[in-house]
């Protein structure tokens, strides 16, 4: 629409930051995407803006991102009033207390301390390493990475074969050579001395196939160690790798792909925790 970019170049001759002009951009675009649906292309105005804020109230988002957007059309107002003349009365629009479970992400700060609490080159700590590696490094969810096998790893060509499950498709994961590096030591120097038997990957010393429990019990250990206190489970990594790669400009596609989603919107709700991230700051 001609006049967000006529917003956007406003916002570049102020001199902002070019991923805070992309943030602010796509929240007025959500607004307008809102308008064009919900009112038929209607031009706002205030009464269109309460129906706005109601709408995301009902979608139960974050109330930071809820405030982001009602920031941003209070800016795009004062735009209208400075470059055109036009005045867009926003007034005083209610935004309610926290009304949604948001999921947990770790800061890639955060991913580095729980790297750094790992016990060294002890079985335990190179288990510990390898656990991290796969579900941060490879984006996996809880059961894939607890049926894994050591075969599924191509350390020539740097893939993570993920074996297709009721719902989930099969796909190939690329793997970085810190995540290769991690799985070959935790192969070579642990596997064999907790468990040699097992057919699987991650092993137990009392079983052939760790569970989601006692991984989300190692997870909490690390945590502990590292002095971070969020409410975190196994998907928490899996949340954070896709957060991380939005925040360094990997497009949704390849995100999505990497993830193993079947359809764009699942990967969109990355943009959303990235966006409630940042004004989570402010």
């Amino acid at each position: 629409m001609e006049r967000i970019k006529d917003f956007e170049n406003w916002l570049i001759r102020l001199g902002y930051a070019e991923t805070t002009i992309k943030s602010y951009t796509r929240l007025l675009e959500n607004f307008f995407n809102y308008l064009e649906i919900a009112c038929g292309g209607s031009p706002p105005n205030q009464q269109r803006i309460e129906q706005f804020n109601k709408h995301l109230h009902q979608s139960k988002v974050s109330r930071s991102y809820i405030s982001a957007h009602i920031n941003i059309i209070n800016r795009y107002s004062e735009f209208l009033e400075l470059t055109t003349k036009e005045k867009l009365t926003v007034g005083k629009i209610l935004v309610e207390r926290e009304i949604t479970t948001e999921r947990t992400i770790f800061t890639q700060s955060e991913m580095k301390l729980l790297f750094s609490s790992i016990e060294g080159n002890t079985p335990q700590g190179l288990f510990d390493k390898a656990l991290l590696s796969i579900y941060y490094g490879c984006g996996l969810r809880s059961k894939e990475g607890i049926n894994l096998v050591p075969q599924e790893v191509d350390f020539n060509k740097g893939l993570l074969y993920v074996k297709p499950s009721k719902n989930y498709s099969s796909r190939y994961v690329p793997i970085s050579q810190g995540v290769l590096a991690a799985i070959k030591d935790y192969m070579n120097y642990a596997r064999s001395i907790i468990n040699p038997n097992s057919k699987y990957l991650l092993v137990g010393k009392q079983q052939p196939k760790v569970n989601g429990h006692y991984l989300n019990t190692r997870l909490k250990k690390l945590q502990e160690k590292a002095g971070i206190t969020k409410n975190a489970s196994l998907h928490s990594l899996r949340h954070s790798i896709a957060t991380h790669l939005l925040q360094q400009g990997m497009e949704l596609e390849y995100i999505g792909s990497f993830l193993g989603h079947k359809r764009l919107d699942s990967t969109q709700v990355y943009v959303r925790i990235n966006e409630e991230l940042m004004y989570n700051k402010h």
